[in-house]
């Protein structure tokens, strides 16, 4: 079986893109990437292992008609039994090659479109509401994400879409942590860098509790250049910058290699964002799943979704980030019992590996398109 995965971005910046492929592969069928490459000033790679099968079109002048062309050209000279289309741009952009497909589609939504007035939003709205009528299958890793998907491009109740979380593979799962030796409980957040995802509620927090050490991973967005040395100054300020720790965007295995030097992930967003993709993030937030993979505790936000998924199980303490009084409270929880963080993590970590792995949250996906070969039943 041979599967052509489109997106409009790079696929690199998405773990669950690479495990398909590998999924895909490891039952020995052919895969093919299409993505926008960035140049040099993008951060994120394409893993060794799927490299050889990637196929660009790099950012400029028309981008997006260069796009659908390289999409239709490849969709015509390698036949592939399946487009696996993975954003609503891609959607929009291959509605003409629906025309000459004669396999099946997935429509994999990793980020959901912003709705708004301009003509391109609009159109990407309607392209992505068609893709999703004309799929085998739909995929989204969030469930309230996927209702409204399935509410606004009006599928069925026998259609819905697939629930799949963007967890680690098992062989991603590291080893049991050891026993931490003493010293500041250490807190980590890896991921894109701005001043919702890493406030200056933050550093308050940080400078009240004395036991805790922060280390920020990842890279400054183009909208957020400059927000690091901000962070750098105010912790200055408050007489904590000897606790705040940077480190620079890195490959995603050598993150989680990173990960295994820390016992706590900080995951919290704000409950009150405007954005769909913030404000429904349980379950498609790649940095909560990669830090349990690794044994870590998690802090996450006071939405109900965080608080049913890793609260109540006891992986996690719940904290409002606009809050520096509720993320120093949080602090306290763990800095309080290391023992304990080690026990939240390693009881997450049993989890993943139970019951949470990609293999198992891709496996509804592996059965429709084994079971109709391209859309032939």
């Amino acid at each position: 079986m041979k599967i052509l995965y489109i997106q409009y971005a790079n696929p690199g910046g998405f773990p669950a893109a690479m495990r398909a492929g590998r999924l895909w592969r490891r039952d020995g069928h052919e895969v093919r990437y299409l993505g926008v490459g960035f140049g040099e000033s993008d951060p994120l790679a394409v893993a060794d292992d799927l490299s050889d099968a990637c196929d660009w079109v790099y950012f400029g002048r028309l981008t997006p008609l260069r796009f659908a062309a390289k999409a239709a050209a490849l969709v015509r000279r390698w036949k592939p039994d399946w487009l696996y289309i993975a954003d609503a741009t891609a959607a929009l952009l291959c509605a003409p090659v629906r025309a000459f497909h004669r396999g099946g589609i997935v429509y994999h939504e990793h980020d959901s479109p912003v709705e708004g007035a301009s003509a391109r939003l609009r159109a990407e709205w309607a392209g992505r509401k068609a893709m999703a009528r004309r799929a085998d299958a739909v995929v989204l890793p969030n469930a309230d994400r996927a209702a409204l998907l399935a509410r606004d491009a009006g599928l069925p109740a026998g259609r819905a879409p697939i629930v799949a979380w963007n967890t680690p593979c098992r062989d991603e799962v590291g080893p049991p942590r050891a026993i931490a030796a003493e010293g500041p409980v250490r807190v980590v957040y890896a991921g894109s860098i701005n001043i919702h995802r890493v406030p200056f509620a933050l550093v308050d927090a940080l400078a009240a509790v004395p036991n805790i050490e922060l280390t920020v991973i990842g890279y400054e967005t183009v909208s957020s250049r400059g927000h690091c040395d901000r962070l750098r100054a105010h912790a200055e300020t408050r007489g904590c910058a000897d606790r705040l720790l940077f480190r620079g965007a890195m490959p995603y295995h050598e993150l989680l290699g990173a990960l295994q030097g820390y016992d706590v992930t900080f995951a919290a967003l704000p409950l009150d964002a405007f954005e769909v993709n913030l404000r429904y993030m349980a379950g498609a937030s790649n940095k909560t799943f990669d830090a349990i993979g690794q044994g870590q505790a998690l802090v996450v936000g006071p939405g109900a979704d965080w608080h049913a998924m890793f609260v109540e199980p006891g992986y996690a303490v719940a904290c409002d980030p606009a809050d520096a009084a509720s993320i120093a409270e949080a602090f306290r929880k763990l800095g309080g019992d290391r023992d304990a963080v080690r026990a939240m993590g390693e009881a997450a970590r049993q989890r993943m590996i139970a019951e949470w792995a990609y293999e198992e949250q891709f496996a509804p996906v592996l059965r429709i398109m084994t079971r109709t070969r391209g859309g032939a039943s």
